[in-house]
């Protein structure tokens, strides 16, 4: 049975916590294709608030149904029953040695301090009921920082210290998805 590619691109992210409490996640995403064309995205998640900034915005939409609604992360947070979609120009720099720098609109996102690269495939994913693989480079990081507005979102990163050592803040390139 064939596989549907449906993504290529890399997927950085990270998922803050200060003590019990998650305070944000934030999703970037650098389509280099999908089946809706390519661009970017910043999707960020705070409590109450959830915008998809991208350009183009069928681009973050599709990204935001089709992947993102369905992580589990979402569920540490009270969110609207759909994301705002602002256009937006998204600028990335991803780097396997220093890490991410991201901003789209008045969001500015940094993931540093790449404790590990490796590859990982998970042949066994199921987002809304759709069977997927999964086949990337990931880099757990040590730190991530989120800026909206002007202002720091509090929090920072989980870091799993045990082998293979994992983290809440993450980068991943050479990412593809394809449907089972």
């Amino acid at each position: 049975m064939g596989h549907e590619l449906a993504f290529v691109g890399a997927n950085p992210s990270a998922l803050l916590w200060e003590g019990p409490q998650a305070t944000a996640l934030v999703s970037v995403w650098q389509v280099d294709w999908s089946p809706e064309g390519s661009g970017g995205a910043i999707i960020l998640c705070r409590p109450g608030e959830l915008r998809v900034l991208c350009d183009p915005p069928l681009v973050g939409r599709w990204l935001f149904d089709t992947f993102v609604a369905h992580f589990s992360e979402l569920g540490h947070f009270d969110l609207p029953a759909r994301p705002t979609v602002e256009r937006a120009e998204i600028r990335l720099d991803l780097d396997l040695t220093a890490g991410l720098s991201a901003s789209a609109a008045d969001v500015n996102v940094h993931i540093t301090g790449i404790l590990d690269r490796r590859r990982t495939l998970d042949s066994g994913l199921r987002l809304g009921g759709v069977p997927w693989t999964l086949s990337r480079v990931y880099a757990p990081c040590r730190s991530a920082r989120i800026e909206v507005g002007r202002a720091v979102v509090p929090g920072q990163p989980r870091i799993q210290d045990r082998a293979p050592v994992g983290s809440s803040a993450y980068l991943t390139v050479a990412e593809t998805w394809a449907r089972l």
